[in-house]
């Protein structure tokens, strides 16, 4: 088993291919997610048209759905004569009940908790209403229940888009029906395609460096590389799984190498 150790013996501050639950080796330099979050800015920013406020990005399984609805849920809008826009993640794969949904909506304006949904409701909207301040909800998968959200769409129909909500789904055919009657409120529809092997190798090699080596390519080389991304097959989670074995297979063998007393591990002298 590797350790913290081993990773910074190798030059590493932390392994640069786990999947983490955050943002910290977020890439900007993938093609479609970047017109992804210039489009959705924009849809962000717009407060035309109060009856859409609800927008769909639909992306291939393992294009990073996630990472892009993590990254717009904290990204600081700025807007001329508009409060904050206080921005919420939500993994629907682990909400069980409306009421979760509720709590974290509460937790996110920074209100006093309540045992009453409908209080809950009354609170949010009150919230609202008394400030300059928007509300933007990012779904990382369908919504789990719907009344609570279109309640809030709804609302915010008849309150200058003060709240506006963002839903990544899986790119397959008819996937809007996932939303039901929230397909009322649809104001933008964007499909992403997967990333090309040269941003998957660009990627593997930004995260090593995120993750503090200097010099990535002497660790793994630029062929190598491309064929782990080729291998990929345009999946960035399984670009991510390919990476981290490749990278621990070595570290293994510096690891051996070291312990036996051999020779010093050179890095890249390894397939």
């Amino acid at each position: 088993m590797l350790t913290s150790s081993d990773f910074l013996n190798a030059q590493f501050l932390e392994h640069p291919f786990r999947r983490y639950g955050d943002t910290r080796f977020f890439y900007p330099n993938l093609t479609e997610q970047r017109k992804v979050l210039e489009v959705a800015h924009g849809f962000i920013a717009d407060q035309k048209d109060p009856s859409k406020n609800l927008g769909v990005i639909a992306g291939p399984s393992g294009g990073g759905k996630s990472m892009l609805a993590m990254k717009l849920a904290e990204t600081h809008f700025i807007f001329e004569q508009r409060g904050q826009v206080l921005g919420l993640y939500m993994n629907t794969n682990i909400l069980t009940e409306p009421r979760h949904f509720l709590m974290a909506v509460i937790e996110t304006l920074s209100l006093p908790s309540s045992r009453s949904n409908a209080n809950r409701i009354e609170s949010i909207f009150e919230r609202l209403e008394s400030s300059d301040d928007q509300l933007l909800i990012v779904l990382d998968g369908p919504p789990i229940d719907q009344d609570y959200l279109n309640q809030m769409l709804d609302w915010s129909v008849e309150h200058s888009k003060k709240i506006k909500t963002i839903i990544f789904l899986q790119d397959i055919n008819n996937n809007t029906s996932n939303i039901g009657s929230l397909n009322q409120f649809l104001g933008l529809y964007v499909p992403f395609r997967a990333p090309e092997v040269v941003e998957v190798a660009s990627l593997l090699y930004a995260r090593m460096m995120s993750a503090g080596h200097p010099d990535p390519l002497k660790l793994i080389p630029q062929e190598t590389m491309f064929n782990l991304a080729e291998q990929s097959h345009g999946s960035l989670s399984e670009a991510l799984r390919l990476g981290s074995e490749h990278l621990e297979k070595l570290l293994e063998e510096q690891k051996g190498s070291l312990r036996m007393g051999i020779f010093p591990f050179r890095p890249g002298a390894a397939g």
